[in-house]
């Protein structure tokens, strides 16, 4: 039984010291790989909903001024020329809408969120890391 009350690590012994500190090291990088990932995910995220929620709130606001128009209508051809204004606007929107939610979405990917004022970082650490190996994320 004397075995069972030896320390794991010997205050002598550098190379367990070494290989210790080494897997300490290597965790670090990787619990900062896996904080950079998820920061940039939620970064990603609140960024698309807010564009998103940005989008509809325009929407809305523009589908309440057509209701308002096409209710002002006197006449079949200004009911048309109402909802085709209302068509045309629309159709518009929701591409510029769609086009700057991908926007969002593609800086979320590469580290940065495009249009918005904020740095588009690298995709992932450093480039040189061995396989299998974490990388250092600046």
């Amino acid at each position: 039984m004397p075995d069972a009350v030896k320390a794991p690590f010997p205050p002598n012994d550098r190379t367990s010291q070494a290989l210790f500190g080494s897997l300490l090291a290597d965790n670090a990088a990787w619990l900062d790989d896996i904080q950079h990932a998820y920061g940039r995910m939620t970064q990603g995220g609140m960024a698309f909903f807010q564009e998103m929620a940005r989008f509809w709130e325009v929407r809305m606001h523009e589908d309440r001024e057509a209701c308002a128009e096409l209710l002002a209508c006197r006449t079949p051809q200004e009911l048309q020329e109402c909802g085709q204004r209302f068509a045309l606007k629309a159709s518009q929107d929701y591409a510029e809408g769609i086009s700057r939610l991908l926007q969002v979405s593609i800086g979320a990917l590469e580290g940065g969120h495009k249009g918005n004022g904020a740095p588009a970082g690298d995709a992932g650490g450093d480039a040189t890391a061995a396989p299998g190996q974490p990388r250092r994320v600046a």
